[in-house]
């Protein structure tokens, strides 16, 4: 009886060995917590309610001391904790967003492919951006008056890109991206420290 408790224990702990990250799907979260203790279990009980935005690729994960918003790009955070905040106020800290890196050896992290569109004019600055970013321009159709761009990049490096396009070109230049695959950490990226 004995031993075979002792091999189920031994299998257990080799299947998580291999098993690194739950949604891996989702290779971006956010943290939230409550700045009182009342705040804080209320929030945790955020997992049992039915939300409008969980359709959208985002998923609730109650921890003891926080509650992590987890979602397949950056901009599937932002309905999720913008009703957070809208629902709690000022009884919420919101972490900035990360990115979830597969641990194990070595440590992935994730790698989203990029597509980029907008008017050609803005295409010699797209493509320096993501050049600085470690993107690997895969696709590229460019015509004189618009342009169409597929890359892959390591999220880290993605961080803010949404809001640096818009900032910098006043919303003409559309970008959608989603989950390519984990690739092992290289280089200077941000998890590589």
């Amino acid at each position: 009886m004995m031993s075979r408790l002792v091999s189920r224990l031994a299998a257990r702990t080799e299947f998580r060995r291999g098993s690194s990250m739950l949604h891996p799907e989702c290779p971006i979260e956010q943290s939230v917590r409550g700045s009182e203790p009342d705040v804080q279990a209320q929030l945790l009980q955020e997992i049992w309610r039915q939300h409008w935005y969980i359709d959208d690729g985002a998923l609730l994960v109650a921890e003891p001391k926080c509650l992590r918003v987890l979602a397949r790009t950056e901009g599937g955070l932002r309905a999720p904790v913008e009703a957070l905040r809208r629902r709690y106020g000022d009884g919420v800290v919101v972490e900035p967003p990360s990115v979830r890196y597969a641990h194990g050896a070595p440590v992935l992290e994730p790698f989203m492919n990029v597509l980029v569109s907008g008017p050609s004019r803005h295409l010699a600055d797209v493509q320096k951006d993501l050049s600085r970013r470690r993107a690997t321009i895969a696709r590229l159709d460019r015509r004189p008056e618009a342009f169409v761009l597929e890359a892959e990049a390591p999220l880290g490096h993605l961080l803010g890109y949404r809001e640096w396009l818009d900032a910098r070109f006043d919303s003409g230049v559309d970008v959608s991206m989603w989950l390519s695959r984990y690739c092992p950490i290289e280089g200077d990226g941000p998890g590589a420290a």
